[in-house]
């Protein structure tokens, strides 16, 4: 639909023009540092408006080759990325060498607070279970 809009907004940019154009017949005297010469304002603002346009349409194909090459870029970087989280992943499944003493103690104490301050009233619900 954007694309739709901005043809639409061209077109009758172009119409503008155009018309702007047809109506400025008169010929006018430019001077191009080196002679004059006279001109209908018709060819002068047709002209014009042509630089004007091919001037935007290289910077717009400047900036699509620009973001197609930077977006080769980021595929190839994603595309090494992939590999090496694949590489990663498949050294990730072997096991590791097993130990022989446990990593984790299994103490049956009962657990304490941090601090007294859970236990000061009787019918504390604190962790302690020898009151």
């Amino acid at each position: 639909m954007k694309v739709q809009w901005s043809l639409i907004l061209m077109l009758v940019f172009a119409l503008v023009i155009a018309i702007f154009a047809v109506i400025n017949v008169n010929p006018v005297e430019v001077n191009f540092l080196f002679g004059y010469a006279d001109v209908p304002l018709v060819l002068l603002i047709l002209g014009s408006a042509l630089v004007g346009g091919l001037i935007v349409g290289m910077f717009g194909i400047y900036r699509l080759f620009r973001t197609q090459r930077e977006l080769k870029r980021l595929r190839q970087e994603n595309e090494q990325l992939r590999t090496q989280s694949a590489a990663s992943s498949v050294a990730s499944t072997v096991a590791p060498p097993a130990y022989d003493e446990p990593t984790v103690s299994a103490d049956a104490a009962p657990l304490e607070p941090i601090s007294d301050d859970l236990d000061r009233t009787r019918d504390s619900r604190g962790f302690r279970s020898d009151k």
